[in-house]
């Protein structure tokens, strides 16, 4: 057993009695004796007489060996306990000083970003379908929901997120216009009924794709219900549209309607004009009467009812007209023929203020049902007039408006404009957009000329690029992606009716009825609602899915593409732009950067991008071209494009440290 204390010890040998001790001052014959006192201390005298005090029975000093006591008590003396606070505080403020450090790195240094939240629809390619010309799911020859449900695995698989689909409402039977509408809550047999809408809305839904139906709030049809009432001066409804006397026994003042000619019609049952801008059969409603505003939520609430993503806002400037009917100014330069609708400013029925309220009341509408539903509404709306006015549907004195107005300054391109028209066209959307505002690109839709006959083939596929990788969302019209033109038949003047040159059916194959109609169906007795185009053998989608090298083909690429994160996420930076060349780069933190270089000149560009733009190495890979003959890889510094084409390189970005 171990032992530990203070021994004293004697040189000499213990004799027999070395066993026995006394407590007094004397006996045991040459044995050690000590003496234990009542305090704890000790005391020894040796046979020669020297005594030995021990005034404490414990060291004073540390020493080797000390037993757990000595240990603990010289352990909790001042001094060791203030090294033992110095040493522990010294260890605590080392860490805490660590972990500051440490956090400090982590919310200062230079990091990648995370992508910025973004609704569905700026992500998606948004997709226009003219219903009666997309597929007849019968044999009647128009195109039908069914027939649009049939082909939305091929919407799906060109990269399609969004479908955008012309009017389908209960029309004026025999009707040639989408306008004449006679209920904006009922379907038109022509194309279906509430069953196969029904079924349209969830298999779109099931694809991941999202449906836009048109809103059109400003005119109906007149044989609307609410118009024959109306025409009654003692009606509940009559205010329903916009009615006036007339003066001098003409009309109320000199508006004019679209198609030319007075915007006045009389009615004689009532006694009093009644306005339509656009056409006699289409009277414009009154949108400062609150029952009609009832009316236009009622029929919102009705598709959204249904499970539609959002409404397109068709003629959005003509919603309101001045509250006086004061005579609109004549146009400067003036126009010849006083009777045509060029001849006056449309100062006072177009573009109003009261326009922009309306569409804020709508966007406030579409917020509260998408709160109470976990789902955003999308709003667009077309209109015309310069960028300013048009940057006015975005919101109007801080007021939310449309997510955004269709960008129809991309219609206005021709295959005869170079870098610098489009470079004004880009950047003059960007310099007046007003912050945290989405832009969007357009190609064509269903009032214009397709864009195969606005610019030439090369020039089409590369401003299929450029809409495609701008900021942005992309706005096509079916029969884009494989370069359909507009037919050649002569419809006439009528810019109100059905057929129109650019709305002839999809060219599916290249069958008599280009699939269009299943010819199964109608043993070659069939008869498309409009003409079918000539070039079907070769501007097909089943002959394009087979070029590599197809319009088709660069569409789905570029579709695929776009879902890059520096496309979809990434800081746009527009750089060498001139005569010839448009070009930009597209960087997100943490993935790849590309350059993407459009010429739009007649002869081949050569650039030096390689001190442009700091990121951009001397040499870079070949992601996307409008053409062969780039390879695998290019030289930036030298960068060579034909006439007409469109290149994309990529490289591996590095974020700079700020």
């Amino acid at each position: 057993m171990d032992r530990s204390g203070v021994y004293i010890v004697s040189h000499k040998p213990l004799d027999d009695d070395s066993t026995k001790s006394g407590s007094g001052g004397g006996g045991g014959g040459g044995v050690d004796n000590p003496a234990f006192q009542h305090d704890g201390s000790a005391s020894y005298k040796d046979p020669g007489g020297l005594m030995l005090n021990l005034n404490s029975p414990y060291n004073e000093q540390p020493y080797r060996g000390m037993g757990k006591e000595d240990l603990l008590r010289h352990s909790s003396r001042p001094l060791w306990r203030r090294m033992r606070f110095v040493c522990i505080s010294i260890v605590l403020l080392g860490w805490l000083a660590l972990i500051i450090t440490v956090v400090a790195l982590v919310l200062l240094y230079p990091r990648c970003r995370s992508a910025g939240k973004q609704d569905w629809w700026q992500k998606e390619v948004v997709y226009r379908v003219y219903v009666p010309s997309f597929q007849d799911s019968g044999s009647d020859g128009w195109g039908d929901i069914k027939g649009l449900t049939s082909r939305l695995d091929y919407l799906k698989k060109i990269g399609v997120g969004i479908v955008s689909i012309s009017p389908i409402y209960q029309t004026t039977p025999g009707s040639n216009n989408d306008y004449d509408i006679v209920d904006h809550k009922a379907i038109d047999p022509l194309f279906g009924n509430d069953d196969d809408f029904a079924n349209l809305i969830n298999e779109t839904h099931s694809r991941g794709m999202y449906l836009i139906v048109d809103f059109v709030p400003g005119l109906t049809s007149k044989e609307h219900p609410w118009f024959k009432e109306s025409s009654n001066a003692s009606s509940k409804l009559k205010k329903y549209y916009v009615w006036e006397d007339g003066i001098g026994g003409g009309p109320p003042n000199n508006w004019l309607q679209i198609s030319g000619g007075s915007a006045w019609t009389n009615l004689i049952e009532r006694g009093q004009y009644y306005l339509h801008q656009h056409h006699p059969d289409l009277p414009d409603l009154n949108l400062r009467s609150m029952e009609v505003k009832e009316e236009l939520k009622s029929i919102l609430q009705h598709w959204l009812s249904k499970g539609v993503d959002g409404f397109y806002i068709r003629e959005s400037g003509y919603l309101f007209e001045d509250y006086d009917l004061r005579d609109e100014p004549l146009a400067s330069p003036p126009v010849s023929d006083n009777s045509s609708y060029d001849s006056l400013n449309h100062t006072y029925t177009y573009g109003l203020p009261e326009v922009h309220d309306m569409l804020a009341r709508w966007r406030f509408f579409l917020d509260e049902y998408g709160t109470e539903t976990g789902t955003y509404k999308l709003l667009f709306a077309d209109i015309k007039g310069d960028t300013e006015s048009v940057m006015r549907h975005y919101g109007y004195f801080n007021r939310d408006g449309v997510d955004f107005p269709l960008n129809t300054f991309c219609l206005d391109v021709k295959s005869s404009d170079n870098g610098t028209e489009i470079s004004k066209l880009v950047r003059g959307w960007w310099k007046n957009i007003p912050i945290g505002r989405w832009a969007n690109w357009m190609a064509g839709y269903d009032n214009s000329k397709r864009i195969l006959n606005r610019l030439d083939v090369n020039m089409t596929r590369a401003f299929l690029m450029l809409t495609m990788l701008l900021p942005g969302t992309p706005f096509y019209y079916y029969g884009d992606e494989i370069g359909m033109v507009d037919s050649t038949k002569n419809f006439g003047s009528g810019m109100w009716i059905r057929n129109q040159s650019m709305r002839s059916p999809m060219q599916w194959d290249n069958t008599t009825y280009a699939g269009f109609i299943n010819e199964t169906l109608c043993s070659g007795t069939c008869s498309p609602w409009s003409s079918i185009n000539s070039d079907k053998s070769t501007v097909s989608v089943m002959f394009q899915n087979a070029a590599y090298d197809s319009t088709l083909q660069l569409f789905k690429n570029l579709t695929a593409f776009r879902m890059k994160p520096s496309i979809l996420h990434g800081d746009y930076f527009l750089i060498l732009h001139d005569d010839h060349v448009f070009s930009f780069v597209r960087e997100f933190d943490g993935n790849d950067g590309y350059l993407v270089v459009l010429n739009f000149g007649d002869t081949e560009a050569t650039r030096d991008y390689t001190g442009v733009h700091g990121t951009v190495p001397g040499s870079a890979k070949v992601e996307l071209a409008t053409e062969d003959g780039f390879g695998g890889s290019a030289s930036c510094s030298n960068l060579k494009v034909g006439p007409k084409q469109g290149v994309v390189l990529s490289w591996e970005y590095v974020a700079k440290e700020l």
